[in-house]
């Protein structure tokens, strides 16, 4: 069984994908929440579970957003209806 590896750190493009919002409103977000979690150094990143005590968003409903890019589980199957 192979290992699933889960990304630590979001990013703004997450937060795009996550809120569908603009890059502007991503940035701002993700800087308003380097002010709620006392992290205002440039250099300190916010995890995913402190995005999910911000957001009020389970944990759990973010793992998609989680995982590596270079895992083949990131892209959505297709499945066509015969």
């Amino acid at each position: 069984m192979a290992k699933t590896i889960l990304r630590i750190c979001i990013t703004t493009k997450d937060i795009i994908q996550i809120e569908e919002c603009s890059q502007r409103s991503a940035s701002q977000k993700m800087s308003d929440m380097r002010v709620y979690f006392n992290k205002t150094e440039k250099r300190c990143k916010i995890t995913f579970k402190e995005y999910a005590t911000y957001t009020a968003i389970p944990l759990d409903d973010l793992e998609p957003y989680r995982l590596s890019p270079n895992t083949k589980a990131h892209q959505v199957p297709f499945f066509q209806n015969n």
